[in-house]
Parts: C-alpha cells; sequence; structure tokens
C-alpha cells in the first residue's frame, strides 16, 4: 500500500519537456506567473545568487528550472515559517523583510499560491537568519506547524498512525504541490519515504529535515518507542558537529549519503489506537477539509478546461465570450472564477503559449518562423521579444540549453512585473 505521491511522478515533476510540463501544471493549483504581491528576491536581499544553473533541485537545465517555476505552494507555508522563526526565539521580521513583506498579517493564509521558488528563497533565508544549518530539525516539531488550517484538526483527531497518513497524503494538495510523506509497507516493517517539495542545496536539506522530524513526530504520537524506529537514511553527508542533535531526534540507527531519505519502523504501530481519537470531531474536520479540497479541484477544473480549449484553438486565440460559450459557461463567471484562483485569461493565454513555445523548442523540428506562427504571433520578432520575455534567455538559446543571461531568481523566469503590496521603507 501506499500513501502519498508516486515515485514515478516525484521523478517526473521537475521535467520541462511533455509530461513533465503536463505535471507541473496538474499539479499546480494557481495561474502562471509570480504571485501577485509577493516580492521576488533580487540580488543584494541578502541571498546568494549564481547563474550556474543551480535550481531547486541542485543543478537544473533551463528546461527543467523553466518548469519548476510553474510550481506553488499556498501561502500559509511561508507565514507557518516565519512563525516558527518567532516560536523559537529568532527575527521573524528579517525574514519578513527579505520577502518584501512588513508583518505576518500581509500573508494571507488562503490566499493565491505563491512560486515555490519564493518559498525555497525563504527558507534558505531563515537558515542563514538563525545561524543553523539544522534548523529543519527544530521546525519539524514547532509549535508552528499547529497553524496548518484545516488538516490540523484531522490530524489531532485521526483514529490511527495508518489514517493519520493517508489523511496527511490525501489533504496534502491544500497547501503544497503533491504529497511529502509515502508510506510503503514491507511485511512486519514500513517505511515511510521522504520527497520534500525542495531538493537540494541548503533549503532542500532543511525541507528534508523538517518532513522527516514532523514523520518521526507521528510515530511518536502512536507510541513508537526508540527500538520502534529501525532505520533512518538521509541523502545528505554526515553534518559535522551535529550528530547528536540528530540521533536525539531520529534514535541511533542513522545513515547519511543515502540514495533518498527514509525512515524505517514497526509496521504494528501502524494500526494501534491513537489517544487523541475524537469520532465527533474527526468527522467534523474531515468533511471540512474534504469541502475545501473539493473546492480548490473545481477551481482547478475550470483552468484546465480554459488551457486545453486555447491548445486546440492555436494558433488562433478567441475572445473570452466565444471560449467561454464553447464551455458552456458565462465569460463573466469564468472570468470570477479564475479571479478567485489568481489568474486570468490573458494569464493562460500566455502560460499556454509558453508551454507550446517549450514543446516545439525541445522537439526541434520547426523553425523559429514556424512555431512563432503556430502560436499566433504576427513576427518572429513578437514571438522572440515574448520568449525572451517568459524565461530570460532567447528561444535559440533555450533549444541549446545554453546559459541563461540575466537571470536572477532560482526559477529561471522573467515574468511581467506584477505589483508590490506590504513593501516596507
Amino acid at each position: 500500500m501506499r500513501a502519498g505521491g508516486a515515485r514515478q511522478e516525484q521523478r517526473a515533476w521537475g521535467r520541462a519537456q511533455g509530461a513533465g510540463c503536463e505535471f507541473a501544471r496538474e499539479h499546480t493549483p494557481a495561474g502562471p506567473g509570480v504571485g501577485k504581491g509577493f516580492h521576488t528576491p533580487k540580488r543584494g536581499d541578502g541571498m546568494d545568487f549564481t547563474d550556474s544553473g543551480e535550481g531547486l533541485c541542485g543543478p537544473c537545465s533551463a528546461r527543467e528550472t523553466s518548469c519548476l517555476a510553474m510550481l506553488r505552494v499556498a501561502p500559509v507555508n511561508l507565514k507557518i515559517l516565519a512563525y516558527t522563526l518567532e516560536v523559537e526565539g529568532h527575527d521573524s521580521r528579517e525574514l519578513l523583510r527579505r520577502c518584501g513583506l512588513c508583518a505576518m498579517e500581509e500573508l494571507p493564509e488562503d490566499g493565491e499560491w505563491v512560486p515555490l521558488a519564493q518559498f525555497d528563497h525563504m527558507m534558505a533565508a531563515a537558515i542563514e537568519i538563525t545561524g543553523d544549518p539544522s534548523f529543519g530539525l527544530i521546525a519539524g516539531k514547532s509549535l508552528a506547524l499547529m497553524k496548518y488550517g484545516a488538516i490540523t484538526p484531522v490530524v489531532l483527531s485521526t483514529p490511527s498512525l495508518r489514517a493519520l497518513l493517508g489523511d496527511v497524503g490525501h489533504f496534502a494538495p491544500l497547501v503544497v504541490p503533491r504529497a511529502e510523506i509515502e508510506l510503503v509497507e514491507e511485511g512486519a516493517r514500513a517505511q515511510l519515504q521522504i520527497h520534500p517539495v525542495v531538493q537540494g542545496g541548503a533549503s532542500g536539506r532543511f525541507r528534508t529535515e523538517l518532513v522527516a522530524t514532523s514523520a518521526v513526530q507521528m510515530l511518536r504520537l502512536a507510541g513508537a518507542t526508540p527500538a520502534d524506529i529501525q532505520a533512518v537514511h538521509f541523502p545528505h553527508a554526515a553534518p559535522a558537529d551535529q550528530l547528536s542533535r540528530y540521533v536525539a531526534t531520529f534514535g541511533p540507527h542513522l545513515s547519511f549519503s543515502s540514495k533518498a531519505c527514509a525512515v524505517h519502523f514497526d509496521a504494528r504501530l501502524l494500526d494501534a489506537a491513537l489517544p487523541g481519537h475524537d469520532p465527533v470531531a474527526y468527522l467534523s474536520a474531515r468533511t471540512r477539509a474534504e469541502a475545501l479540497l473539493a473546492a480548490l479541484r473545481a477551481g482547478n477544473d475550470l483552468a484546465e478546461q480554459v488551457r486545453s480549449a486555447l491548445l486546440l484553438a492555436f494558433p488562433d486565440v478567441p475572445p473570452l465570450p466565444v471560449l467561454a460559450a464553447r464551455l458552456g459557461a458565462n465569460d463573466r463567471t469564468v472570468r470570477r472564477q479564475l479571479a478567485a484562483l489568481g489568474t486570468s485569461y490573458a494569464d493562460l493565454v500566455q502560460e499556454c503559449q509558453r508551454l507550446t513555445a517549450e514543446r516545439l523548442l525541445a522537439e526541434g523540428r520547426m523553425p523559429l518562423k514556424q512555431i512563432a506562427d503556430a502560436l499566433g504571433f504576427a513576427s518572429v520578432h513578437s514571438f522572440h521579444r515574448a520568449f525572451r520575455r517568459w524565461s530570460g534567455q532567447t528561444p535559440a538559446t533555450w533549444r541549446s540549453g545554453g546559459p541563461m543571461p540575466g537571470v536572477t531568481s532560482h526559477a529561471g523566469l522573467s515574468a511581467p512585473a506584477q505589483p508590490q503590496v506590504g513593501r516596507c521603507g
């Protein structure tokens, strides 16, 4: 039995060609571009940027970073990270400042999802501010995690560890693109495979430690003893001078530089009754979470219908009333529902143009003139200008997988400027 995202999806989500981009679109509950109202970190914000192609998952090609830029997380993740610093005695104001925010209240818990790259930057900044390379071990059991909205009441009232893990995986899309914990049963043994949404680098290690620590906390909630936690594997090298902290958190059976992160434990824990189970509270909390998840998916379904209709219509781009009629909807209804997702018809048109352009460039069969025509551009020059705005590089450079001049974000995208709100100073 497996709970959470499958390994094949985990491998595929960072690919920018074909199925990789499809996966990113299907697992990202908001529209394209950068999050409105959020500051995208730049050089001079205290972050360490390079132009070497180092992306969210370590060294990435331009195609991979382009696809990663489409992935988003709920803003509650950023708010909880800032709150974690505050709870643990650190200065959360500096962390917020690096994201262009004056106060935690400016992060709407249920607002438009923000680029995963921004969350990546924020985690790296948290490590710098705390001066603790293993801060994920603290964050993974911080009281700040209790602020995960609709998911927290479900976790607190669940009947068993098995149900808890199933619920965490099922409702993960409320806050992240995919589940980060996957249950794999192996007879008398079981393991929790950790698939953090950010991998590689300081922020990838932080997220891995946080999720693994949270997973072990779930096992302890089910009554796990040190003997029940049989092995814990980490993909990064053994951290210098930090081993005692790892032993205190995970127990003595540790290994580093492994292929992946996983927590092995006694499978008997899965069906042990949890002391906090409340049938009425559990049913109520789960019903509310299901309603929120259904609403999120319903909105995504509309965005996907619009995308599909646009892709079928290229090189023509029908006006919104025409496309809405093809979907059997009113254009004002479509506009309103897309706005609720933080996107617009114009945003989706540009996203589909970019996705199609990347696919055709990756295939390498069509000259730029034909690609421009296929996307409805008036000339190669206008296509060239639009593609450079989307990706930070020319179509020819992108096709060859060459360097990315002028790109200063991990995501590798240079989106149109958005209005900045909540900026300090």
